[in-house]
C-alpha cells in the first residue's frame, strides 16, 4: 500500500525536474521513517495520509517545496523529530511551512481557545507563505475523505468547520475543485438525505441546460471565423453553493455558467461582440471585471443571454484567468514574490486584526467576518473600486478609501442621496463622503463599524483625542 502510494506520487509529479524528483524521494523516505509504526484511525499506516495530501497538491502541479512540506507536515507534531532536523535536511522554507502547520501543545487550554490559537498561527504564517494554507486545505480534504470512521459527534462539528472556514479559504486561494469536494463531503455528512436528493435534482437540471449549451457551441463555432474563441465549457455551480442559492430564492439559471476562453484579454471584448450578435443579451446584466478589477487573478467579462427561452450566464476570460480557475495559487508561485502573492490573496486584514485583537478568540471572530464574508464592490465618485466585506457600512468604506478623510467625515451620499453613516452598503453603490475641517470620529463609531481597518483607525483617533 505504501509503495503503491509512493509510485503514484512519482507518476503524478512528472512535471518536476530530475533534481526535484530526487528531493521528493528523499522527503518520502524521511516521512516514512518518521511515522514508522504509527497508524491512523482507519487502521492504515500513518504515512498514507501525508502521501495522499501530496497527491492532492500534485493535481494542481504544486511546486517541490509544497510537496515536501505536505509529506512532512505532521512530523514535528506527531513524532519526536525536532523542527531543526527538518531545517537541516530540507531548508528554511520547508521548516517554516512545517512549523506553520504544527499545532501548539494543548496543555490546559480550553477547546475553543485552543482551536483559535492554532487558527491564528495558521493564518499568520500563511500571510507570509501562502503554501501553508494550501497544504492545510489538502490535509483537510484527505481528512474529510476518511471522516466516515469517526463517531457522529465528531463528524458534525468537523463538517461544519469545513464549510465555515476551510471552504472559503480554498476559494481565496483559487483551489475551486478542492473547495467543491470539501463542500460536497461536508454536505453529505450534515444532511445525507437532502444531499442525495439535491444531487439528483441538479443532474436532471444539468441535462436540460446541456441542450442549451450544445446550441451555443454549434452557433458559436459557425460564426467565429477568426478563431477568437479557443475553448468553451459548461459548468454547473458546486452542489452546496447551488443548494444555498435555491434556498435563498435564486433562479435556476444562476446555477449554470458557460465559460468562454480566448487567447488574450483584448480578445474577450471581440468574443463578447460575437456572442451578443448571435444571442439575445439580457439588458443591464453586463459586468466588465477586466477594466474594473475585483480579484487580482480573475479578469473576465460577465453577461447573460437568452437561449432556447432560458437565461444563461456567460463568463468570458483569457487563458491566464482560465488557468487560475484550474490551478489556483500554484499558477503564480514561480512568477511572484511569495509574500506579495500571499497578501494579494489574503489581503491585509490578518496583520490589522492581530494588532487590535486582545486574544486568539477575538482574532478569529474578526477574521471570520472580514476574510471569509462575501465581498461587495463599491465605487468612489471617480469610479475607483473599493472592495469591502458584505454588510460593511459607510464608515467602513470611508476608512478603506482614505483614513484621514474618514476621521473628518460629516455626512455621505450613496448614489447621490444623503444617507446615515451607519447605512449598510450594497454591491455597485457609488459613495461620496463630505468632511469638516476638524476630527469628527468618536468612540460611538466603534459600535457600528465591521472592518478591522476602520476599528484600528478609530481607536487611534480616540486615543489621541
Amino acid at each position: 500500500m505504501i509503495n503503491q502510494g509512493k509510485e503514484l506520487l512519482r507518476q503524478r509529479c512528472k512535471y518536476l525536474s530530475n533534481m526535484e524528483i530526487l528531493q521528493l524521494e528523499q522527503a518520502m523516505d524521511f516521512a516514512e521513517r518518521a511515522h514508522c509504526g504509527q497508524k491512523r484511525a482507519t487502521g492504515e499506516p500513518y504515512i498514507i495520509h501525508p502521501l495522499e495530501v501530496s497527491l492532492i497538491l500534485a493535481e494542481y502541479k504544486a511546486d517541490i517545496i509544497s510537496l515536501i512540506g505536505a509529506l512532512l507536515h505532521d512530523v514535528v507534531e506527531d513524532t519526536e523529530i525536532p523542527l531543526s532536523d527538518i531545517e537541516q535536511e530540507f531548508g528554511k522554507q520547508v521548516a517554516f511551512i512545517v512549523d506553520g502547520l504544527t499545532k501548539f501543545e494543548k496543555g490546559t487550554i480550553e477547546k475553543e481557545e485552543y482551536g483559535a490559537v492554532n487558527t491564528e498561527k495558521l493564518l499568520s504564517t500563511a500571510i507570509i507563505d501562502i503554501r501553508v494554507a494550501a497544504i492545510k486545505l489538502a490535509d483537510r480534504l484527505h481528512n474529510m475523505r476518511t471522516l466516515a470512521v469517526k463517531k457522529i459527534e465528531k463528524k458534525i462539528p468537523y463538517a461544519n468547520e469545513t464549510l465555515l472556514f476551510f471552504s472559503p479559504l480554498a476559494e481565496k486561494l483559487g483551489l475551486y475543485r478542492l473547495q467543491e469536494e470539501l463542500e460536497d463531503l461536508a454536505f453529505s455528512y450534515l444532511d445525507s438525505t437532502r444531499y442525495k436528493q439535491f444531487k439528483q435534482t441538479m443532474k436532471d437540471l444539468a441535462k436540460d441546460y446541456n441542450t442549451t449549451f450544445q446550441k451555443f457551441i454549434q452557433k458559436d463555432q459557425m460564426c467565429d471565423s477568426n478563431n477568437v474563441i479557443i475553448h468553451v465549457e459548461f459548468r454547473m455551480s458546486p452542489l452546496f453553493k447551488s443548494y444555498n442559492l435555491i434556498s435563498e430564492g435564486s433562479p435556476i439559471s444562476d446555477l449554470f455558467t458557460i465559460h468562454v476562453t480566448t487567447k488574450t484579454a483584448r480578445n474577450c471584448y471581440t468574443a463578447l461582440g460575437i456572442i451578443h450578435s448571435l444571442f439575445e443579451p439580457i439588458p443591464d446584466q453586463f459586468m466588465d471585471e477586466i477594466a474594473i478589477e475585483k480579484h487580482p487573478f480573475l479578469k473576465h467579462l460577465k453577461t447573460k443571454l437568452k437561449i432556447n427561452n432560458q437565461i444563461v450566464h456567460v463568463n468570458i476570460q483569457d487563458e491566464r484567468t482560465n488557468s487560475f480557475y484550474k490551478n489556483g495559487v500554484f499558477d503564480y508561485l514561480q512568477e511572484t514574490n511569495m509574500r506579495y502573492l500571499s497578501e494579494q490573496l489574503l489581503g491585509s486584514s490578518i496583520h490589522t486584526i492581530k494588532s487590535i485583537s486582545n486574544n486568539s478568540i477575538a482574532f478569529c471572530e474578526l477574521i471570520s467576518f472580514e476574510l471569509f464574508q462575501e465581498e461587495i464592490t463599491v465605487f468612489t465618485p471617480t469610479m475607483d473600486v473599493i472592495i469591502l466585506p458584505a454588510n460593511s457600512n459607510i464608515i467602513d468604506y470611508a476608512y478603506a478609501f482614505n483614513p484621514s478623510l474618514a476621521s473628518k467625515m460629516s455626512f455621505a451620499k450613496v448614489n447621490g442621496e444623503v444617507q446615515s453613516l451607519q447605512t449598510i452598503l450594497q454591491d455597485m453603490d457609488i459613495v461620496e463622503i463630505h468632511t469638516k475641517s476638524k476630527i469628527t470620529a468618536n468612540a460611538k463609531w466603534l459600535h457600528h463599524v465591521q472592518t478591522s481597518k476602520a476599528i484600528k483607525e478609530i481607536m487611534e483617533v480616540v486615543e489621541e483625542s
